[in-house]
């Protein structure tokens, strides 16, 4: 009996677990959407490249807002692409904008990860740059995960209750 009530602890603790991150998966997706920033508008820039550095990526559907005073090439990079960057000085972008000053781009989700804004000025002058990330939707990795963990505290407990209630119904029956 013992190991019945450890079980269905057990089984309690892995549902609200999953409860629990199902419902902080649902208020992170109803929330204020997340916006990360990379900018040099205060103090301008030259020609030439200019690294961002590495910001963490949600696993959620974003869009990308480019605003510069003039035309501009924007990377994004992933872990792989900030190595190689760092390596050689090589381009290797998971998201490329080119010959821009000014748009804003809806991208599916590319996974959560570490991820770094490269860019490029063409032009021999100063100027503003900005680049901003706005998230939206859910996150799939954490909505899978809170799925996965509620389905097994379920399967667990329904496991375990018809488990009790088969060796009662046995017990009722040898003594009969």
């Amino acid at each position: 009996m013992q190991v019945m009530n450890r079980g269905l602890r057990l089984g309690l603790v892995v549902l609200l677990i999953g409860l629990s991150l199902l419902a902080v998966t649902v208020v992170r997706a109803n929330s204020v959407p997340r916006l990360m920033s990379f900018s040099n508008e205060e103090t301008g820039a030259t020609s030439g490249w200019v690294l961002y550095p590495s910001f963490l990526m949600f696993d959620r559907d974003f869009s990308v807002s480019v605003r510069a005073g003039n035309v501009v090439n924007v990377y994004i990079l992933d872990e792989a692409g900030i190595e190689q960057w760092h390596d050689d000085q090589s381009v290797d972008a998971v998201l490329v904008y080119e010959n821009i000053s000014d748009g804003i781009f809806s991208e599916p989700h590319k996974g959560r990860g570490g991820y770094a804004v490269l860019v490029y000025l063409p032009e021999d002058d100063v100027t503003y740059i900005k680049v901003a990330f706005t998230f939206s939707g859910f996150e799939k990795d954490m909505w899978l995960c809170s799925l996965t963990t509620t389905i097994a505290g379920i399967l667990l407990l329904s496991v375990i209750l018809l488990s009790t209630k088969i060796k009662k119904q046995k017990v009722f029956s040898y003594k009969r």
